[in-house]
């Protein structure tokens, strides 16, 4: 089966920064690149020159972004998972796509499931297709049964961990030497609480609203501590440390206003940030290192700066497009050889204090965050029966922007959008 990944002239992006529309154009180009058909299906390794694995999370995310210039790609991406959903209903953390071997790292609930169930909904909301949501109606119902079914009397979600590093942690940052990060987690009940509003969309069942907005409550009267969103609470001990997982109660719609700006304000401060973008971890953590854990625990992270601006674009849009361009930079503007990265691709991750690309010149799953939040997030573009809206976040500065060739259920169309 073959498929068009020219994608120059889809989804056109015009903005009055040049900046980002270059990066735009170079973020489709990355996605054409990273899309491969493996003996068992299309999908985006989580490496993709030297891995056949694919995850379910960066999946997801993949997905996502990939709509916009590439729709054919997550019916196909996304039934991988949902032809290897388990019995119970939860999506698993990898496949690889030549072998077949498949792992859920022995946890009962992770962020692969709803990030799953976002990326259906995603791709249903934008083409408005009843014949994929034939194909997925049963997944999906079955992955928002799983969330529900490991809700707690208090309201959250438990991860019970099944060792420690991968198979001890439930969030995407999973690969810190012998940590374990599971219990009841601020980032996965928020993503679970957010993926069974949508399943509620995309089911048409109503009973996944209350089961979200019980999540939601518990979040905010459980894990919050009076300044902040725990990080998780592990066997009875609250964890209060900051990080940018912060950002996932604001995605997910869980926090009240007050306490998005609250978590934005902290997360905005200098210990925040470095000329590469968010560190993981801000620099007076005492478990700050600027590269220990592939970065998680200090380094910074292009799609955490992402998750960032798309978390702030309605406060702040001027931040938001602060932290869209730190992306960008490196992409778009010839760096000097010592900092290790590619121009024309978006890498993974930077050394907290060095700023020096310690990942891959080629992230799979930064090109398509990017292509998010500039248009869901910075932008503002909603989904309505395969019908886009935009509202955009206008930074100072900002008249006007067009989208070109926007792939949508009519097909491609075009719009120009001015600030009154």
């Amino acid at each position: 089966m073959s498929h068009p990944t020219a994608l120059q002239n889809t989804c056109v992006l015009t903005t009055p920064s040049p900046l980002i529309n270059e990066a735009f154009r170079f973020a489709k180009d990355n996605i054409a690149r990273c899309m491969r058909y493996y003996s068992l299906g299309w999908g985006m390794s989580n490496s993709p020159h030297n891995s056949t694995i694919v995850v379910g999370r960066d999946t997801g995310w993949m997905c996502i972004g990939a709509d916009y210039v590439a729709p054919w790609f997550a019916p196909l991406a996304l039934g991988i998972f949902r032809d290897r959903q388990k019995p119970n209903g939860q999506i698993l953390e990898y496949v690889d796509l030549e072998s077949g071997f498949e792992n859920d790292y022995g946890l009962n609930i992770a962020d692969n499931t709803p990030h799953y169930i976002w990326g259906v909904w995603k791709h249903w909301k934008q083409f408005n297709s009843s014949g994929f949501r034939d194909e997925f109606l049963s997944s999906i119902t079955a992955a928002a049964d799983h969330l529900v079914s490991e809700i707690q009397e208090n309201g959250l979600l438990y991860g019970h961990p099944d060792g420690v590093e991968t198979r001890g942690t439930t969030s995407w940052r999973n690969i810190i030497p012998g940590k374990v990060l599971a219990g009841e987690v601020t980032e996965i009940c928020s993503l679970s609480s957010m993926a069974l509003r949508i399943a509620a969309d995309f089911t048409g069942d109503s009973k996944y609203i209350q089961s979200a907005d019980r999540i939601r409550d518990a979040v905010n009267s459980e894990l919050w501590n009076g300044d902040y969103y725990l990080l998780n609470r592990f066997d009875g001990k609250p964890d209060p440390q900051i990080t940018g997982d912060g950002v996932f109660p604001i995605l997910c719609g869980v926090a009240p206003s007050d306490r998005a700006e609250k978590i934005l304000n902290r997360l905005a401060q200098p210990d925040f940030w470095t000329e590469r973008g968010m560190h993981t971890v801000p620099e007076n953590d005492t478990g700050y290192h600027p590269n220990s854990g592939c970065g998680l625990i200090g380094g910074s992270w292009p799609n955490l700066t992402l998750w960032y601006a798309a978390a702030a674009a309605k406060n702040n849009p001027d931040a938001a497009l602060r932290a869209l361009e730190i992306v960008a930079r490196p992409v778009v503007e010839p760096q000097p050889s010592e900092i290790n990265v590619h121009t024309g691709e978006f890498p993974e991750y930077f050394d907290g204090n060095s700023d020096v690309n310690l990942g891959m010149h080629l992230s799979p799953w930064v090109a398509p965050t990017f292509i998010w939040a500039v248009l869901e997030g910075l932008l503002c573009l909603t989904w309505d029966k395969g019908e886009a809206h935009f509202n955009p976040n206008w930074p100072i500065g900002w008249d006007s922007i067009s989208v070109d060739k926007l792939p949508t259920a009519n097909g491609l169309q075009d719009f120009k959008i001015r600030r009154t």
